[in-house]
């Protein structure tokens, strides 16, 4: 399969390496935005019979004085950097999310892993993709952040950009609701590929820190990992505080892969709802009770393992995501697994 994904690759890249900005940005205008979100827009093309993913990130006047810098230009607090907040926060800085897929593409193309798609081509461009509407008012993001100053900053000239890092890359099929719907079948096989993908990023010194199943596609065979938004490593250049965030962090994605498989096995197999936030705190009671050891008697023998596993760490990651959505930004998550001496 990898050398299909590299014979379209080396063809892609080539073909739009060979057009100037004038060609990609009539290339981008004559489709139709996909998708609107807090880290950009979205829209599908064709590249020489070839379906693109093309991904535009507003670039700041700030970011394009510092070429490829990955430094926290806005000095954003940690705070920021998880994905869990009510209202999305306002990323860190373009040219961390070319760098991490830049990174992962490296991997892919090394046959390190299947789980993440290749970055075919990247450009800035002029012009800037709408607001998403979770960032229409930016007052309430800013308040959610206990009115931060670099977070209104940071909108602020993000309002202003008008140039985009245009982001090209490998399509991938989504076929991740068919996995979802089948529980039973497909459990042991997602939890295997999630943790794959999340071991490859650690080899890699890389944290995704968003990795929910809206951020995941698939295929017949592979689970995808996408949308690198807003990763971060210690190879950036982070400041002290960031570092020591990242070495606290080293077991995010892991812990925050086990909460997502758990949730949905208990509200799938178990058949629990989640509505409502009563739901919800019913959802994280039988998770905590999973995690104390009280796993049903009469649950499939698979389920029952992945539950046994991994519901510590879920139960641990449903209070750190509670904590978030509540409004405590200054909660950080300290995983319950040792951490290794070094970072990721």
């Amino acid at each position: 399969m990898l050398n299909t994904r590299r014979v379209h690759h080396d063809l892609v890249s080539a073909s739009l390496a060979a057009r100037d900005d004038d060609e990609l940005a009539a290339l981008l205008h004559a489709v139709p935005i996909s998708a609107v979100g807090a880290g950009g827009d979205t829209s599908v093309l064709d590249v020489d019979d070839v379906t693109v993913f093309a991904k535009r990130v507003p670039i700041t006047d700030r970011e394009l004085a510092h070429p490829h810098s990955t430094a926290n230009l806005f000095d954003l607090a940690a705070s920021c950097q998880y994905g869990m907040h009510r209202l999305a926060g306002p990323g860190f800085n373009a040219w961390r999310e070319l760098a991490a897929n830049v990174t992962v593409t490296e991997g892919v193309l090394c046959g390190e892993s299947e789980a993440f798609a290749l970055l075919h081509h990247w450009r800035v461009l002029p012009g800037r993709p709408p607001t998403a509407p979770e960032h229409q008012d930016i007052e309430a993001v800013v308040a959610q952040f206990g009115g931060d100053p670099a977070v209104r900053t940071r909108f602020e000239e993000l309002a202003d950009a008008s140039f985009s890092l245009v982001l090209f890359l490998e399509h991938l099929p989504d076929r991740l609701v068919d996995w979802l719907n089948d529980p039973l079948a497909s459990a042991e096989t997602i939890e295997r590929q999630l943790f794959e993908a999340v071991a490859f990023l650690r080899r890699r010194q890389m944290l995704h820190m968003d990795g929910h199943f809206g951020n995941m596609r698939a295929d017949d065979d592979q689970i995808y990992l996408v949308d690198l938004g807003l990763a971060t490593s210690p190879r950036f250049d982070l400041s002290n505080a960031e570092r020591d965030f990242v070495a606290s962090n080293v077991d995010h994605d892991a812990d925050y892969a086990a909460m997502r498989i758990v949730n949905w096995i208990v509200t799938t197999v178990c058949e629990l709802p989640v509505s409502t936030r009563g739901d919800l705190a019913a959802r994280n009671a039988y998770v905590r009770r999973c995690a104390s050891g009280d796993i049903p008697h009469d649950m499939p023998a698979v389920v029952a393992g992945i539950l046994a596993e991994h519901a510590p760490a879920a139960a641990e990651m449903n209070d750190f995501c509670w904590r978030l959505v509540d409004g405590d930004i200054h909660t950080q998550y300290s995983g319950v697994r040792p951490s290794p001496a070094s970072a990721p």
